[in-house]
Protein backbone atom coordinates (compact mmCIF):
# COMPACT_ATOMS: atom_id res chain seq x y z
CA UNK A 1 0.00 0.00 0.00
CA UNK A 2 1.13 3.69 -0.81
CA UNK A 3 0.01 6.85 1.23
CA UNK A 4 0.20 9.63 -1.27
CA UNK A 5 2.97 12.54 0.32
CA UNK A 6 0.55 15.25 0.24
CA UNK A 7 -1.61 16.23 2.69
CA UNK A 8 -4.65 13.85 2.72
CA UNK A 9 -8.00 14.44 5.43
CA UNK A 10 -6.99 15.97 8.55
CA UNK A 11 -8.37 13.57 11.51
CA UNK A 12 -8.47 14.87 14.91
CA UNK A 13 -7.91 13.19 18.38
CA UNK A 14 -9.93 15.10 21.42
CA UNK A 15 -8.75 14.72 24.91
CA UNK A 16 -5.69 13.29 25.92
CA UNK A 17 -5.59 10.80 23.32
CA UNK A 18 -2.86 9.88 20.99
CA UNK A 19 -2.77 9.32 16.99
CA UNK A 20 -0.87 6.41 15.78
CA UNK A 21 -0.02 6.88 11.96
CA UNK A 22 1.62 3.42 10.22
CA UNK A 23 4.84 4.24 8.44
CA UNK A 24 4.08 3.53 4.77
CA UNK A 25 6.14 4.35 1.69
CA UNK A 26 5.12 7.57 -0.06
CA UNK A 27 5.24 9.05 -3.50
CA UNK A 28 7.68 12.22 -4.17
CA UNK A 29 9.10 14.28 -6.48
CA UNK A 30 12.42 12.60 -8.89
CA UNK A 31 15.49 12.32 -6.46
CA UNK A 32 17.38 13.84 -9.29
CA UNK A 33 15.63 16.75 -9.33
CA UNK A 34 13.24 16.75 -12.00
CA UNK A 35 9.43 16.92 -11.70
CA UNK A 36 7.91 13.20 -11.13
CA UNK A 37 5.02 12.54 -13.71
CA UNK A 38 1.73 14.66 -13.30
CA UNK A 39 3.73 17.17 -11.26
CA UNK A 40 4.59 20.91 -12.37
CA UNK A 41 7.47 22.76 -12.64
CA UNK A 42 7.26 23.23 -8.99
CA UNK A 43 6.71 19.74 -7.90
CA UNK A 44 3.00 20.03 -7.20
CA UNK A 45 0.47 18.23 -8.33
CA UNK A 46 -3.59 19.19 -9.40
CA UNK A 47 -4.30 18.03 -6.26
CA UNK A 48 -6.19 19.93 -2.81
CA UNK A 49 -2.89 19.74 -1.06
CA UNK A 50 -0.57 19.57 -4.04
CA UNK A 51 0.84 16.32 -3.52
CA UNK A 52 1.02 12.82 -5.64
CA UNK A 53 -2.47 11.18 -6.12
CA UNK A 54 -2.63 7.41 -4.88
CA UNK A 55 -3.01 5.38 -1.46
CA UNK A 56 -5.84 3.99 0.43
CA UNK A 57 -6.00 5.01 4.31
CA UNK A 58 -7.30 2.93 6.46
CA UNK A 59 -8.51 4.32 9.98
CA UNK A 60 -9.29 1.96 12.54
CA UNK A 61 -12.33 3.07 14.50
CA UNK A 62 -13.90 1.67 17.93
CA UNK A 63 -17.62 1.65 16.72
CA UNK A 64 -19.44 2.42 13.41
CA UNK A 65 -21.74 4.99 12.45
CA UNK A 66 -25.00 5.13 13.53
CA UNK A 67 -25.95 7.47 10.44
CA UNK A 68 -24.44 9.37 7.37
CA UNK A 69 -27.63 12.10 7.56
CA UNK A 70 -25.40 15.64 8.80
CA UNK A 71 -29.14 16.38 9.99
CA UNK A 72 -29.41 13.20 12.54
CA UNK A 73 -26.35 11.44 13.26
CA UNK A 74 -24.86 11.14 16.75
CA UNK A 75 -21.39 9.50 17.11
CA UNK A 76 -18.22 10.45 16.61
CA UNK A 77 -17.58 7.98 13.94
CA UNK A 78 -20.15 9.43 12.06
CA UNK A 79 -18.86 13.17 12.14
CA UNK A 80 -15.45 11.58 11.21
CA UNK A 81 -17.06 10.69 7.56
CA UNK A 82 -19.95 13.21 7.66
CA UNK A 83 -16.92 15.61 7.67
CA UNK A 84 -15.33 14.16 4.82
CA UNK A 85 -18.39 13.75 2.53
CA UNK A 86 -19.91 17.16 3.15
CA UNK A 87 -18.63 20.46 3.82
CA UNK A 88 -20.14 22.65 6.53
CA UNK A 89 -20.60 26.27 6.05
CA UNK A 90 -17.41 27.04 7.44
CA UNK A 91 -14.50 24.96 8.80
CA UNK A 92 -12.94 25.26 11.92
CA UNK A 93 -9.20 26.46 11.90
CA UNK A 94 -5.72 25.16 13.48
CA UNK A 95 -6.64 27.59 16.40
CA UNK A 96 -10.02 26.06 17.09
CA UNK A 97 -11.14 29.39 17.74
CA UNK A 98 -12.09 30.65 14.56
CA UNK A 99 -13.06 29.84 11.45
CA UNK A 100 -12.02 29.55 7.66
CA UNK A 101 -14.63 29.10 4.42
CA UNK A 102 -15.64 25.85 3.52
CA UNK A 103 -18.85 26.04 1.44
CA UNK A 104 -19.15 28.94 2.10
CA UNK A 105 -16.98 32.23 0.21
CA UNK A 106 -17.80 34.97 3.08
CA UNK A 107 -20.00 36.07 5.86
CA UNK A 108 -20.56 39.32 7.55
CA UNK A 109 -23.19 40.56 10.07
CA UNK A 110 -25.42 43.29 10.24
CA UNK A 111 -26.88 45.71 12.97
CA UNK A 112 -30.13 44.06 12.63
CA UNK A 113 -29.06 40.96 13.96
CA UNK A 114 -28.76 39.38 10.50
CA UNK A 115 -25.99 37.08 9.46
CA UNK A 116 -25.76 37.58 5.14
CA UNK A 117 -23.95 33.91 3.96
CA UNK A 118 -22.22 34.03 0.49
CA UNK A 119 -21.86 30.38 -1.28
CA UNK A 120 -19.60 29.68 -3.81
CA UNK A 121 -20.47 29.25 -7.07
CA UNK A 122 -18.49 26.36 -8.30
CA UNK A 123 -19.56 23.30 -5.45
CA UNK A 124 -21.92 20.92 -6.92
CA UNK A 125 -23.64 17.68 -5.02
CA UNK A 126 -21.80 14.43 -5.91
CA UNK A 127 -24.79 13.81 -8.23
CA UNK A 128 -23.92 16.79 -10.30
CA UNK A 129 -26.68 19.59 -9.34
CA UNK A 130 -25.25 22.82 -7.80
CA UNK A 131 -25.26 22.97 -3.89
CA UNK A 132 -27.12 26.45 -4.05
CA UNK A 133 -28.63 28.86 -0.94
CA UNK A 134 -32.24 26.92 -0.81
CA UNK A 135 -30.22 24.25 0.24
CA UNK A 136 -28.77 25.71 3.18
CA UNK A 137 -32.24 27.11 3.34
CA UNK A 138 -33.87 24.32 4.24
CA UNK A 139 -31.23 22.59 6.61
CA UNK A 140 -31.48 25.46 8.43
CA UNK A 141 -35.52 24.67 8.96
CA UNK A 142 -35.28 20.77 9.18
CA UNK A 143 -32.41 21.40 11.98
CA UNK A 144 -34.50 23.59 13.53
CA UNK A 145 -37.75 21.71 13.54
CA UNK A 146 -38.47 19.32 16.30
CA UNK A 147 -40.16 16.71 14.52
CA UNK A 148 -36.30 16.08 13.15
CA UNK A 149 -35.07 15.54 16.48
CA UNK A 150 -31.67 16.21 15.41
CA UNK A 151 -28.84 16.38 18.45
CA UNK A 152 -27.86 19.84 16.46
CA UNK A 153 -30.95 21.10 16.92
CA UNK A 154 -29.77 23.59 20.19
CA UNK A 155 -26.98 25.14 17.81
CA UNK A 156 -29.65 26.96 15.74
CA UNK A 157 -31.92 27.80 18.95
CA UNK A 158 -31.31 31.39 18.39
CA UNK A 159 -31.98 31.87 14.54
CA UNK A 160 -35.39 33.34 14.02
CA UNK A 161 -35.72 32.80 10.22
CA UNK A 162 -33.52 32.41 7.28
CA UNK A 163 -34.24 32.76 3.84
CA UNK A 164 -32.31 33.25 0.13
CA UNK A 165 -32.00 36.38 -1.13
CA UNK A 166 -30.76 34.69 -4.17
CA UNK A 167 -29.54 31.99 -5.64
CA UNK A 168 -26.22 32.15 -3.53
CA UNK A 169 -26.91 34.46 -0.90
CA UNK A 170 -29.14 33.33 2.18
CA UNK A 171 -29.86 35.69 5.33
CA UNK A 172 -30.32 34.56 8.99
CA UNK A 173 -31.46 36.30 11.29
CA UNK A 174 -31.35 35.71 15.29
CA UNK A 175 -33.11 36.13 18.29
CA UNK A 176 -29.59 37.74 19.40
CA UNK A 177 -26.34 37.58 17.88
CA UNK A 178 -22.34 37.15 19.22
CA UNK A 179 -19.85 34.88 18.60
CA UNK A 180 -21.16 31.75 19.87
CA UNK A 181 -24.22 32.04 17.93
CA UNK A 182 -22.89 32.87 14.29
CA UNK A 183 -19.95 30.01 15.41
CA UNK A 184 -22.66 27.49 16.14
CA UNK A 185 -24.32 28.70 12.29
CA UNK A 186 -21.03 28.38 10.63
CA UNK A 187 -20.98 24.68 11.93
CA UNK A 188 -24.05 24.02 10.12
CA UNK A 189 -23.60 20.60 7.60
CA UNK A 190 -25.49 21.31 4.53
CA UNK A 191 -28.28 18.74 2.97
CA UNK A 192 -29.59 18.62 -0.79
CA UNK A 193 -32.83 19.68 -0.91
CA UNK A 194 -33.64 18.02 -4.08
CA UNK A 195 -33.26 14.65 -2.54
CA UNK A 196 -34.53 15.15 0.99
CA UNK A 197 -36.97 18.13 0.75
CA UNK A 198 -39.74 15.84 -0.13
CA UNK A 199 -39.07 13.38 3.13
CA UNK A 200 -41.07 12.98 6.24
CA UNK A 201 -39.20 14.82 8.54
CA UNK A 202 -40.92 12.77 11.22
CA UNK A 203 -38.94 10.05 9.95
CA UNK A 204 -35.95 11.67 9.20
CA UNK A 205 -33.68 9.42 11.01
CA UNK A 206 -34.64 6.25 8.93
CA UNK A 207 -34.78 7.94 5.64
CA UNK A 208 -32.55 5.85 3.18
CA UNK A 209 -30.23 8.81 2.94
CA UNK A 210 -28.50 8.37 6.01
CA UNK A 211 -26.92 4.88 4.95
CA UNK A 212 -25.97 6.31 1.42
CA UNK A 213 -25.70 10.06 1.26
CA UNK A 214 -25.30 12.09 -1.57
CA UNK A 215 -22.56 14.59 -0.01
CA UNK A 216 -20.19 17.92 -1.88
CA UNK A 217 -17.14 17.22 0.09
CA UNK A 218 -14.14 16.54 -1.24
CA UNK A 219 -14.77 13.03 -0.59
CA UNK A 220 -17.93 10.92 -2.11
CA UNK A 221 -19.61 7.86 -0.14
CA UNK A 222 -18.86 4.58 -1.70
CA UNK A 223 -19.85 1.46 0.52
CA UNK A 224 -20.79 0.60 3.81
CA UNK A 225 -20.57 -2.75 5.15
CA UNK A 226 -22.55 -2.87 8.00
CA UNK A 227 -20.10 -4.11 11.34
CA UNK A 228 -16.83 -4.10 8.99
CA UNK A 229 -16.31 -0.90 7.23
CA UNK A 230 -17.28 2.63 5.71
CA UNK A 231 -15.47 3.50 2.39
CA UNK A 232 -15.00 7.10 0.57
CA UNK A 233 -13.40 7.66 -2.39
CA UNK A 234 -11.89 10.81 -3.46
CA UNK A 235 -14.00 13.32 -5.20
CA UNK A 236 -12.36 14.46 -8.71
CA UNK A 237 -14.46 17.40 -9.63
CA UNK A 238 -13.67 19.29 -6.42
CA UNK A 239 -13.34 22.47 -7.21
CA UNK A 240 -9.96 22.87 -5.44
CA UNK A 241 -8.59 19.83 -6.49
CA UNK A 242 -9.14 16.15 -5.71
CA UNK A 243 -7.58 14.73 -2.59
CA UNK A 244 -4.30 13.53 -2.54
CA UNK A 245 -5.80 10.14 -1.62
CA UNK A 246 -7.64 7.96 -3.35
CA UNK A 247 -10.08 7.03 -0.71
CA UNK A 248 -10.43 6.47 3.09
CA UNK A 249 -11.79 3.27 4.66
CA UNK A 250 -13.41 3.69 8.05
CA UNK A 251 -12.76 0.36 9.64
CA UNK A 252 -14.42 -1.20 12.71
CA UNK A 253 -12.40 -2.87 15.28
CA UNK A 254 -14.62 -2.66 18.60
CA UNK A 255 -11.52 -4.57 20.50
CA UNK A 256 -8.66 -1.75 21.15
CA UNK A 257 -6.20 -4.92 21.62
CA UNK A 258 -7.20 -6.15 18.02
CA UNK A 259 -7.01 -2.53 16.58
CA UNK A 260 -3.58 -2.12 18.20
CA UNK A 261 -2.52 -4.91 16.85
CA UNK A 262 -3.40 -4.43 12.80
CA UNK A 263 -2.01 -1.12 13.54
CA UNK A 264 1.39 -2.27 14.61
CA UNK A 265 0.93 -4.99 11.91
CA UNK A 266 0.58 -2.80 9.26
CA UNK A 267 -3.03 -3.57 8.36
CA UNK A 268 -4.27 -0.08 9.56
CA UNK A 269 -2.69 3.43 9.37
CA UNK A 270 -4.45 5.71 12.29
CA UNK A 271 -5.86 4.83 15.13
CA UNK A 272 -6.86 6.92 18.58
CA UNK A 273 -4.67 5.57 21.14
CA UNK A 274 -5.32 5.09 24.77
CA UNK A 275 -2.51 6.97 26.91
CA UNK A 276 -1.52 3.62 28.86
CA UNK A 277 -0.88 2.10 25.72
CA UNK A 278 1.58 4.76 24.77
CA UNK A 279 4.45 2.78 25.56
CA UNK A 280 3.30 -0.56 23.80
CA UNK A 281 3.84 2.14 20.62
CA UNK A 282 6.80 4.05 21.46
CA UNK A 283 9.10 1.18 21.05
CA UNK A 284 8.05 0.05 17.28
CA UNK A 285 9.44 1.51 14.26
CA UNK A 286 6.84 1.06 12.39
CA UNK A 287 4.26 3.74 14.00
CA UNK A 288 4.40 7.52 14.84
CA UNK A 289 2.47 9.23 17.80
CA UNK A 290 1.11 12.36 17.79
CA UNK A 291 -0.84 14.33 20.70
CA UNK A 292 -3.40 16.45 19.70
CA UNK A 293 -5.14 19.13 21.77
CA UNK A 294 -6.99 18.67 24.47
CA UNK A 295 -10.86 20.06 23.91
CA UNK A 296 -12.41 16.67 25.36
CA UNK A 297 -13.26 17.08 29.04
CA UNK A 298 -14.45 13.68 30.58
CA UNK A 299 -16.85 13.60 33.35
CA UNK A 300 -19.53 11.83 34.95
CA UNK A 301 -23.12 13.11 34.87
CA UNK A 302 -25.25 12.67 37.77
CA UNK A 303 -29.03 11.62 37.40
CA UNK A 304 -30.30 14.10 39.96
CA UNK A 305 -33.45 13.05 39.79
CA UNK A 306 -31.86 9.67 41.53
CA UNK A 307 -31.04 9.10 44.69
CA UNK A 308 -28.85 9.41 46.56
CA UNK A 309 -26.53 11.85 43.93
CA UNK A 310 -30.18 14.32 43.96
CA UNK A 311 -28.46 15.06 47.30
CA UNK A 312 -26.07 17.68 46.10
CA UNK A 313 -24.29 16.94 49.34
CA UNK A 314 -23.41 13.43 48.39
CA UNK A 315 -22.38 15.23 44.92
CA UNK A 316 -19.95 17.36 46.08
CA UNK A 317 -18.43 14.64 48.67
CA UNK A 318 -17.97 12.17 45.64
CA UNK A 319 -15.81 14.80 44.10
CA UNK A 320 -13.76 15.53 47.07
CA UNK A 321 -13.05 12.34 47.86
CA UNK A 322 -11.06 11.66 44.39
CA UNK A 323 -8.01 12.94 44.36
CA UNK A 324 -7.90 13.97 40.49
CA UNK A 325 -3.86 15.17 39.62
CA UNK A 326 -3.02 11.67 41.03
CA UNK A 327 -5.08 9.70 38.57
CA UNK A 328 -4.12 11.80 36.06
CA UNK A 329 -0.31 11.32 36.82
CA UNK A 330 -1.21 7.89 37.54
CA UNK A 331 -3.20 6.74 34.25
CA UNK A 332 -1.68 9.44 31.63
CA UNK A 333 1.42 9.95 32.61
CA UNK A 334 1.67 13.45 31.37
CA UNK A 335 -0.82 13.02 28.13
CA UNK A 336 -3.73 14.95 30.15
CA UNK A 337 -4.07 17.18 32.56
CA UNK A 338 -7.28 17.70 35.49
CA UNK A 339 -9.92 20.25 34.05
CA UNK A 340 -10.09 22.99 35.63
CA UNK A 341 -13.99 23.17 34.74
CA UNK A 342 -16.01 21.80 31.67
CA UNK A 343 -14.57 24.58 29.46
CA UNK A 344 -11.22 23.77 27.95
CA UNK A 345 -8.68 25.96 28.87
CA UNK A 346 -7.23 26.61 25.41
CA UNK A 347 -11.03 27.82 24.39
CA UNK A 348 -11.12 31.33 25.08
CA UNK A 349 -14.88 30.76 27.05
CA UNK A 350 -12.54 29.17 29.55
CA UNK A 351 -12.75 31.60 32.61
CA UNK A 352 -9.27 30.74 34.91
CA UNK A 353 -11.09 32.31 38.12
CA UNK A 354 -13.21 29.25 38.55
CA UNK A 355 -11.52 27.06 40.89
CA UNK A 356 -12.50 22.95 40.97
CA UNK A 357 -13.61 21.98 44.71
CA UNK A 358 -10.35 20.61 46.48
CA UNK A 359 -9.37 16.86 47.09
CA UNK A 360 -10.37 16.96 50.68
CA UNK A 361 -11.71 13.54 52.03
CA UNK A 362 -11.75 14.26 55.87
CA UNK A 363 -14.40 16.80 54.26
CA UNK A 364 -15.66 14.25 51.95
CA UNK A 365 -16.52 12.62 55.30
CA UNK A 366 -18.25 15.16 56.92
CA UNK A 367 -20.37 16.06 54.36
CA UNK A 368 -21.46 12.16 54.47
CA UNK A 369 -21.77 12.06 57.70
CA UNK A 370 -23.96 15.55 57.33
CA UNK A 371 -26.34 13.98 54.77
CA UNK A 372 -27.23 10.75 57.27
CA UNK A 373 -24.33 8.19 55.65
CA UNK A 374 -22.78 6.42 58.36
CA UNK A 375 -21.19 2.90 58.62
CA UNK A 376 -23.40 1.71 61.43
CA UNK A 377 -22.75 -2.06 61.18
CA UNK A 378 -19.30 -1.47 60.66
CA UNK A 379 -18.66 -3.31 57.17
CA UNK A 380 -16.71 -0.10 55.71
CA UNK A 381 -19.98 1.35 53.98
CA UNK A 382 -21.87 3.88 55.24
CA UNK A 383 -25.84 3.14 55.15
CA UNK A 384 -28.84 4.84 56.13
CA UNK A 385 -32.27 3.28 56.87
CA UNK A 386 -30.35 -0.27 55.78
CA UNK A 387 -29.65 0.98 52.50
CA UNK A 388 -25.84 0.91 51.57
CA UNK A 389 -24.33 4.42 50.26
CA UNK A 390 -23.97 2.31 46.43
CA UNK A 391 -23.12 4.33 43.06
CA UNK A 392 -23.78 3.11 39.95
CA UNK A 393 -22.06 5.05 37.15
CA UNK A 394 -22.47 3.78 33.54
CA UNK A 395 -19.66 4.11 30.83
CA UNK A 396 -18.53 3.04 27.17
CA UNK A 397 -17.56 -1.15 26.68
CA UNK A 398 -15.16 0.53 23.79
CA UNK A 399 -13.37 3.04 26.06
CA UNK A 400 -10.93 1.08 28.26
CA UNK A 401 -9.50 4.44 29.34
CA UNK A 402 -12.60 5.28 31.33
CA UNK A 403 -12.65 1.65 33.21
CA UNK A 404 -9.41 2.28 34.19
CA UNK A 405 -10.60 6.48 35.55
CA UNK A 406 -13.25 4.71 37.35
CA UNK A 407 -11.10 1.65 39.13
CA UNK A 408 -9.13 4.22 40.64
CA UNK A 409 -12.04 6.31 41.46
CA UNK A 410 -13.05 3.09 43.18
CA UNK A 411 -10.78 2.73 45.56
CA UNK A 412 -10.47 6.04 46.76
CA UNK A 413 -14.57 6.35 47.28
CA UNK A 414 -14.15 2.95 49.68
CA UNK A 415 -11.98 5.11 51.84
CA UNK A 416 -14.89 7.43 52.50
CA UNK A 417 -17.00 5.24 53.10
CA UNK A 418 -18.90 4.87 49.09
CA UNK A 419 -19.09 1.60 47.15
CA UNK A 420 -18.86 2.73 43.56
CA UNK A 421 -20.04 0.20 41.15
CA UNK A 422 -19.37 0.26 37.29
CA UNK A 423 -21.24 -0.98 34.48
CA UNK A 424 -19.90 -1.16 30.96
CA UNK A 425 -22.10 -1.16 28.04
CA UNK A 426 -22.18 -1.37 24.47
CA UNK A 427 -21.63 1.94 23.06
CA UNK A 428 -24.83 1.79 21.56
CA UNK A 429 -26.97 0.72 24.80
CA UNK A 430 -24.49 3.36 26.65
CA UNK A 431 -25.86 6.31 24.47
CA UNK A 432 -29.64 4.82 24.98
CA UNK A 433 -29.39 4.50 28.62
CA UNK A 434 -27.84 8.27 29.03
CA UNK A 435 -30.48 9.55 26.36
CA UNK A 436 -33.86 7.85 27.90
CA UNK A 437 -31.82 9.25 31.81
CA UNK A 438 -32.03 4.68 33.31
CA UNK A 439 -28.62 5.76 34.52
CA UNK A 440 -27.78 7.23 38.04
CA UNK A 441 -24.23 8.07 36.96
CA UNK A 442 -22.77 8.06 33.23
CA UNK A 443 -19.22 8.71 32.31
CA UNK A 444 -19.13 10.55 29.63
CA UNK A 445 -17.59 13.73 27.30
CA UNK A 446 -17.91 16.20 24.70
CA UNK A 447 -15.89 17.98 22.16
CA UNK A 448 -15.47 21.44 22.17
CA UNK A 449 -15.31 23.89 19.57
CA UNK A 450 -15.78 27.72 18.65
CA UNK A 451 -19.26 26.70 16.88
CA UNK A 452 -20.33 23.91 20.02
CA UNK A 453 -19.52 25.66 22.51
CA UNK A 454 -22.44 27.82 23.59
CA UNK A 455 -24.72 25.18 22.54
CA UNK A 456 -23.23 22.40 24.35
CA UNK A 457 -22.32 24.19 27.79
CA UNK A 458 -26.09 25.57 27.79
CA UNK A 459 -27.33 22.51 26.88
CA UNK A 460 -25.41 20.39 29.70
CA UNK A 461 -24.37 22.99 32.23
CA UNK A 462 -26.69 25.77 31.98
CA UNK A 463 -29.57 26.81 33.70
CA UNK A 464 -32.48 29.31 33.05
Amino acid sequence: MRLSSGAGPRVLAAGAALLALAACGGGGGDKAGGAAPGADANGHYKTFAGGPPGGTLIVLADREPDELNPLTFDSNPAFQVVHLVFRALARRDSTLSGYQPDLLQSWETRPDSTLVLHLRPDVKWHDGVPVRAEDVVFTINAQKDPKVASPRKPDLDPVTSATAQDSLTVLVRFKEMGPSTVNALLELVPVPKHILGTADLAQMRFHPFGRKPVGDGLFRFASWNAGQQVVVEANPDAPEGRPSLDRVVLRIIPDNNAAMTMLLSGQGDLLRVPSDQRARLQGSQAVKLYHAPRVRPAWIAWNVSKPPVNDIRVRQALLMAVDRPGIVKGLFAGAGEPALTPIPASLREHSPDVRPIPFDPAGAGRLLDAAGWRDTNGDGIRDQGGRPLRIEVDYSSSDPTRQDVLVAMQAALRKVGVDLSVHPYESTAWVQRLRERQFQGSFWGWGWGPGVMGPNAQQLFGTK
